[in-house]
């Protein structure tokens, strides 16, 4: 079986297994997404193809771990500061996009998409907004400084790197874009909202922070907002600022990070920790995403708001609300709504089309996907075990997505 292996060491010291071409294979062979180890001085190496010719390179600054995944990595603890949410003395900050108020914190929604007391306001992991194309215009508000717009190109090349997104100034044309302006707070609405949206940043000299409020911007909402999250973490409404379910809980503006409605009145924070059903979700639940709120989000009194679950408690608990690097999923998943010109996605089940995109994968056999995807093109496979031991003489590359992928007879 000829199987080519790269074990490219990764930031953090994690070697990342991918499969690259596959010839005249015979056999059922397994490969799997990342997992981390002790290696912590191994050198990347190059591979090459039995002609000598060099095979693809992977993408670099791959962070891994998720639920799947526990006792992966020690790390210090998410940083509080960086990782908590929402606005400080709770006011409705005047340099938001039109028309919008804040909601969970630093999503900018119109009042009307709000419902601030109802479980399963309009939020989800992804979807239920609009996308953008293949190319997001982006201009700069006249108070923002060199350094920081470059510090934010920086931010939109992180995410170029890893999804087929393309960042571009604004021309005369474009009748939508993002405008990114210096404020006092971050936030972003979230989507395509037509015509000039706003991104506010403060903390320019965080990049993942920046990437955070891009990632909304681009269709994302807050890992905590899926389904289903109470299978992996617990809110702690006890120590949410102004929880209707805690009588004589106030939302102090000299405590908690503040939560107002559209009339800068003080109110409960808890609608901040809804979730919706059905929303779009991908993978497993991502304790390590960026976009996942910090331990003490919303909080009145200092205490934890969102505890992991026993099963991950000992892992996660110090580490959700990172700040400082991309997961696993954040990766793939925006790879997946903006792919490279050769991505094609596999999965097992329903609820694909074979058109082989990320919406619509291609459904149970890694032969017809396999053949179906570009030559340097690449498969994304779901986990599972797939029919197509077989010949393939197109180079190209196949990668696990989540979880281990077996091909077998």
């Amino acid at each position: 079986m000829n199987t080519f292996i790269d074990t490219r060491t990764i930031r953090r010291k994690t070697p990342y297994i991918a499969m690259f071409v596959v010839l005249a294979t015979s056999g059922a062979f397994g490969f799997s997404p990342p997992e981390a180890t002790d290696k912590i001085d191994a050198e990347p190496v190059v591979l090459t193809r039995p002609d000598g010719s060099p095979a693809p390179a992977l993408l670099e600054n791959l962070y891994v771990a998720t639920k799947d995944q526990p006792g992966l990595m020690q790390r210090p603890p998410a940083d509080p500061d960086i990782s908590s949410e929402g606005v400080a003395a709770g006011v409705q900050p005047d340099d938001l996009t039109p028309g919008y108020v804040l909601f969970e914190g630093d999503i900018q929604l119109r009042p009307e998409e709000i419902d601030y007391g109802v479980e399963g306001a309009p939020r989800a992991v992804f979807g239920t907004v609009n996308y953008w194309g293949a190319t997001v215009p982006y201009d700069f508000a006249a108070n923002v400084s060199t350094t920081n717009q470059q510090n934010a190109i920086n931010a939109m090349n992180a995410i170029s790197a890893r999804a087929g997104v393309t960042f571009r100034l604004r021309v005369g044309g474009d009748p939508d874009w993002i405008r990114f302006n210096a404020s006092t707070f971050n936030n972003s609405p979230v989507g395509r909202q037509g015509g000039q949206q706003i991104i506010n940043i403060v903390s320019w000299g965080t990049q993942i922070i920046i990437v955070h409020e891009l990632y909304h911007s681009l269709g994302f909402w807050h890992e905590q907002s899926a389904p289903d999250r109470g299978t992996f973490v617990t809110i702690n409404f006890g120590n949410v600022c102004g929880a209707s379910s805690v009588p004589g809980n106030p939302c102090n503006p000299n405590v908690c990070q503040g939560c107002a409605d559209a009339q800068n009145n003080f109110i409960s924070c808890a609608f901040n920790f809804n979730t919706t059903a059905g929303a779009g979700v991908w993978g497993g639940y991502d304790f390590d995403s960026f976009m996942h709120y910090g331990r003490t989000a919303f909080s009145c009194n200092g205490g934890d708001t969102i505890t992991v679950n026993a099963a991950w408690n000992a892992q996660w608990q110090s580490l959700i609300g990172q700040r400082d690097h991309f997961s696993l999923l954040d990766e793939l998943s925006c790879r997946g709504i903006y792919p490279f010109v050769g991505d094609r996605w596999l999965r097992i089940g329903p609820g694909g089309s074979n058109v082989g995109t990320f919406f619509n994968p291609f459904i149970g056999t890694f032969t017809t996907a396999c053949n179906a995807t570009p030559q340097n093109g690449t498969l994304l496979i779901d986990p599972g075990t797939y029919s197509g031991i077989g010949t393939y003489s197109q180079a190209k590359t196949v990668r696990a997505t989540f979880g281990t992928v077996v091909i077998g007879n």
